[in-house]
């Protein structure tokens, strides 16, 4: 089975996020940067979700975009997916120039998250539908 790791401190648009994915993906949830690259080097997944406004983002000149640069660096098949609030488009092209290969607006809605991961990872889709 393919595995999807969430990085989200949103508790409420994680779960949403991983009761939406359960059963067609193994879903990991990491707890921060730190675990969040150790469960990419060890578990390859094919899919990560990053949450951009995640406050270990706020110390140390850490942003979304810099994580996404540093997995896309090392991983380069690897999908990665920004989960904002808004829909800036200045925001939206930052993260299509660092690599990343979608975004997903809050409010979290469990068919947009399944549409997210259909569109990113086509191939994944007629395995399992």
């Amino acid at each position: 089975m393919n595995r999807i790791i969430i990085l989200n401190e949103e508790l409420e648009s994680q779960m949403r996020m991983y009761l939406s994915l359960c059963d067609r993906y193994r879903v990991e949830i990491a707890e921060d940067e730190a675990n969040l690259m150790r469960m990419i080097r060890r578990k390859n997944p094919k899919l990560v979700f990053i949450d951009a406004d995640y406050s270990g983002f706020n110390g140390n000149g850490k942003t979304v975009f810099k994580t996404i640069q540093k997995i896309k660096k090392k991983y380069k098949d690897l999908k990665v997916v920004a989960i904002m609030q808004s829909n800036d488009r200045k925001m939206l092209e930052k993260v299509h120039e660092v690599g990343g290969d979608g975004v997903l607006l809050r409010p979290i809605h469990e068919d947009e998250v399944l549409e997210s991961v259909d569109r990113i990872l086509p191939s994944l889709k007629s395995v399992f539908s």
